[in-house]
């Protein structure tokens, strides 16, 4: 059990050296650190929002806009619904307080058209008299949908912030419609409010022709229920050169303007859509950034994948409407209305326009994370600092090293000073190894976290503990030196492994289900453990076996 090959020795020689070479610009003054090469001094931990400030943001999500979006998607289909009920209606429109009414040609024929509509959904309420039916989701279905949404928001806004899982924000609901947002070590925000504006909803359409070809470019005074009007981003961009007062405008109104209240107030380049969805960005695979090939000028485009469900959508719709314009609509511009030349059915396709290669890059990015349900508008925002800050560092360095001396003075007590000094290098190399493993990881380090170390201390000489006591039965019953180290190990390995395992379990179930404070203790806990096992059983061997075969003693001063 204690031998150990040479080649074992010299990875673990190697292993410990490399933790050292990372973990050390985390210990080095910032004086020093300026001296190094760049990419090797920034691999230090991240500090948290309470030890080092950060940006916080309180959100609000248009609820109102995305049931508005709902409704109009649930008029769509009454309409046809009424139309296969063979059921006549004269208008089917949505009102702005978020309910759909239908007024009937022939008053017999309400039983039809609500059994029509709750065909359409069965949560849909039908109410009103007469001719006139009010539809509307149910209170319950209308609370499940705004949970919905705020969950999703979440969700997104999560992946968008920390791609990595390593920034540790704070994402949490903050009443019905709003969400409050923290995020450790941003000082410069723009970045970070370009991924929150930006909804990167995908979405295609068709160009509503008639109405196109009728109005010669003008905007139509009256639009048809089932038709909007789209600004192109051509037009958006046009606006911003010549008219950069009314684009800031657009840009501050809140809450935002919808994209007909833009066309008709500001007069850029608009197209005529109609309002159904033919595929949505939900049916994404994957997005990319990319170049056309030197064939066709090698502009920056976005290739995209579709799932199953989508690319079957998207064959038929493409079939179907073969010399027709197909709108590509992202966060309410019209980026391309290509025209359909033939059917597209190999699940995949390319969005030109006029991209730069970092503007392909981040609209990759956004349309892979997934698009916000809906548009969330920053209602406060500030630059917090640090809550405890240096004093909180300050407390947590005092505590991480009084309990280390305190352990230190334990173990040279209790075991000597040759197997007290082989358990208290094992855990100095051990909190060296955490310091690797967070800078590595770019793990945000948080109070909790100094907790989470603090306790690593104590819990890094345990297995020592367990191992140095059964040595000292295997002694006492009359083995050897190397005997009762071999039977010490070989005994107590299994107690150790069951000990930091179940440990582990725990801090990784902290991790997934915890948020903030939690995850920043969970972090530092279950690399502690992770680290504690190395050291505990590999290192501390190693040490061993190099002294049992240098000195090669006949007893042991435990």
């Amino acid at each position: 059990m204690l031998h150990l090959p040479r080649w074992q020795t010299i990875a673990i020689i190697i292993f410990t050296a490399l933790a050292g070479f990372f973990a050390l610009p985390n210990i080095l003054p910032d004086s020093v650190d300026d001296l190094l090469p760049k990419w090797y001094a920034q691999n230090r931990i991240n500090l948290g929002l309470d030890l080092r400030g950060g940006a916080h943001f309180l959100l609000e999500a248009d609820l109102r806009g995305v049931l508005n979006e709902r409704m109009t998607n649930v008029s769509d289909s009454v309409r046809s619904e009424l139309r296969k009920k063979q059921v006549a209606f004269k208008e089917v429109a949505v009102e702005p307080n978020g309910h759909v009414t239908v007024e009937l040609r022939d008053e017999a024929q309400r039983p039809a058209a609500i059994e029509a509509i709750r065909a359409v959904d069965p949560s849909l309420v039908a109410a009103g008299s007469g001719a006139k039916v009010d539809v509307a989701f149910s209170d319950q279905e209308l609370t499940r949908k705004r949970k919905e949404v705020i969950d999703q928001s979440i969700e997104i806004l999560r992946r968008r912030v920390d791609e990595t899982g390593t920034i540790e924000p704070t994402i949490v609901r903050e009443g019905d419609d709003r969400i409050l947002l923290q995020v450790p070590g941003i000082k410069d925000t723009t970045e970070l409010k370009s991924k929150i504006n930006q909804t990167a909803k995908l979405t295609f359409h068709l160009v509503n022709e008639d109405l196109a070809t009728s109005s010669g470019g003008a905007l139509p005074a009256v639009l048809p229920p089932t038709t909007s009007l789209v600004p192109t981003r051509e037009g958006m961009q046009a606006l911003k050169a010549g008219n950069p007062k009314a684009f800031d405008e657009i840009q501050s109104a809140n809450p935002r303007l919808s994209p007909e209240q833009i066309c008709r107030r500001y007069h850029p380049p608009c197209l005529p859509i109609f309002k159904r969805v033919i595929v949505g960005g939900e049916d994404l695979d994957d997005a990319k950034a990319t170049f056309e090939s030197q064939q066709n000028g090698g502009r920056p485009i976005i290739s995209f994948t579709f799932n199953a469900a989508g690319g079957r959508s998207f064959c038929a719709a493409t079939r179907q409407n073969i010399g027709k314009r197909l709108a590509i609509q992202l966060d309410n511009e019209i980026i391309s209305a290509p025209v359909v030349q033939s059917a597209i059915c190999g699940g995949s396709g390319i969005i030109t326009g006029a991209f730069t290669p970092q503007q392909t890059q981040e609209q990759a990015l956004l349309l892979r994370s997934g698009a916000l349900p809906a548009t969330l508008t920053i209602i406060e925002e500030r630059t917090v600092g640090a809550d405890l800050g240096a004093d909180a560092i300050h407390a947590g360095t005092v505590a991480a090293v009084v309990g280390t001396v305190l352990v230190m003075f334990f173990m040279f007590g209790t075991y000597g000073p040759l197997f007290g000094g082989f358990a208290n290098l094992a855990m100095g190399v051990n909190l060296l190894l955490v310091l690797a493993g967070m800078s590595v990881l770019g793990a945000s380090l948080t109070l909790p976290g100094i907790a989470g170390l603090v306790l690593t201390v104590g819990m890094s000489v345990d297995s020592n503990v367990l191992i140095y006591e059964r040595v000292r039965e295997e002694k006492a019953n009359g083995r050897s030196a190397l005997g009762a180290l071999t039977a010490g190990y070989e005994r107590a390995l299994a107690a150790v492994i069951d000990s930091n395992l179940t440990a582990l379990i725990a801090g990784v179930l902290l991790f997934g289900f915890g948020s903030g404070p939690i995850r920043g203790f969970a972090t530092s806990l279950s690399l502690g453990l992770l680290t504690h096992l190395f050291t505990a059983t590999i290192f501390t061997r190693m040490l061993l076996a190099t002294w049992m075969r240098w000195r090669r003693p006949t007893e042991l001063t435990l």
